[in-house]
């Protein structure tokens, strides 16, 4: 038995929901159902009850649950112990803009405590979530975070931006600098794929909902280069945040929203159970109030 095996049922236990156990751990339902079965079968016991779309702990699978629960803390505490003697933070962000953005933050945090050593970690959005809830991350920047992300760790805004538009020199569209949503119910569009980008597929849609249209969506993407990319070549339309300027963008002309605009969140998420939890407030503060490098 290993310790994934724990960690996998304490999450179907947790929920007593297949589906939901299996997003959070960034995992089919398939596979999540075979390695429950392959820890029954290795125990001897079954530890759940399906029926049709509900599941319940048979009085096995109870006490399984609590004393899961408590080697897993166990564990948890004994990784946070060993990481806090080497006084080590491990901060996730996604792509080297971030970390360029909030370096004035970094640098004045690491001033403030200079025993404590800042190791960054490059991840996917849609990978720092997970990391940080395998304990693999103490403090990650995420985009938009939903009701369940801040029940499950402490949050902190640190700012909203008016998206820009993102289009080619050759689309019509190119020849004015501001633009109403509402104007641009005819546009096709390129939107992020929520897959790679959690929260930022769905502003599109919400954003022109309240403008009053459903948009037509011709390209889904993971990366900048590739709204870059599809908005040179075609009269695709993308939105992108303000610094995406910093990127090399030939070809590509930006123009702005008129409030109500897409607006992207920038959050900063911890774990309270971290080794270095005591500061990671500061942290967090330093980033929401120290002037980023623009």
């Amino acid at each position: 038995m290993e310790l994934r095996h724990l960690r996998y049922f304490v999450a179907v236990a947790d929920t007593l929901h297949f589906s939901r156990a299996a997003e959070r751990l960034n995992l089919t339902q398939p596979a999540l159902s075979r390695q429950i079965r392959d820890l029954e079968d290795e125990l001897g016991v079954a530890l759940l009850r399906r029926h049709g779309a509900q599941t319940t702990l048979t009085p096995a699978g109870a006490r399984f649950f609590a004393r899961s629960q408590e080697i897993l803390a166990a564990t948890e505490r004994a990784v946070d112990d060993a990481r806090a003697a080497a006084r080590v933070l491990r901060f996730g962000h996604y792509g080297a803009l971030w970390a360029d953005y909030y370096a004035p933050a970094l640098r004045a945090f690491v001033r403030r405590f200079p025993k404590r050593t800042l190791q960054p970690v490059e991840l996917s959005p849609a990978e720092l979530a997970v990391a940080l809830r395998r304990g693999e991350l103490d403090m990650a920047l995420l985009g938009p975070v939903n009701d369940a992300l801040r029940r499950e760790f402490a949050t902190r805004l640190l700012g909203a931006m008016p998206a820009m538009l993102a289009m080619g020199a050759g689309n019509p569209l190119a020849k004015r600098r501001v633009h109403a949503l509402a104007d641009l119910r005819a546009a096709e569009w390129v939107v992020w794929d929520e897959r790679s980008f959690p929260g930022r597929g769905a502003l599109l849609h919400e954003a022109a909902a309240a403008a009053g249209f459903k948009p037509r969506v011709v390209h889904t993407v993971d990366s900048l280069a590739s709204i870059f990319m599809h908005a040179t070549t075609s009269h695709a339309v993308g939105y992108v945040l303000p610094i995406s300027k910093k990127f090399p963008h030939s070809g590509v002309v930006f123009a702005a929203l008129k409030p109500p605009a897409i607006v992207f969140e920038m959050n900063v998420a911890w774990r309270r159970t971290a080794a270095a939890s005591e500061c990671l407030p500061e942290l967090a503060e330093l980033l929401a109030t120290t002037p980023p490098a623009i």
